[in-house]
């Protein structure tokens, strides 16, 4: 079965990618705080670091979100093809 996206939504696009991003700067805290810890003068900025890349994610989310539909609408969208376990059981 063929599905085609031709539009995201531009504000839950930008909450989802801040979520995303807000987990890889939980993963990413421990090497940030081993950076800090190694130059001691760099503590606050590499924490700032933490909080700015949901942010920056956010934006990005919707900036992204915003251009995939203004070229969804010159070429389509994207194609995607789905199937069922079922589906691809019984073609075989």
């Amino acid at each position: 079965m063929m599905t085609r996206i031709t539009r995201f939504s531009i504000l839950k696009t930008g909450i989802f990618a801040a979520v995303l991003y807000g987990i890889f700067s939980i993963i990413l805290l421990p090497f940030f705080l081993i950076m800090a810890i190694a130059d001691f003068g760099k503590f606050a900025p590499m924490m700032f670091l933490v909080f700015l890349y949901p942010v920056m994610g956010f934006i990005g989310g919707i900036i992204g979100a915003a251009i995939y539909n203004l070229a969804s609408r010159i070429v389509g969208g994207l194609e995607i093809y789905l199937e069922t376990e079922g589906e691809h059981q019984s073609q075989q």
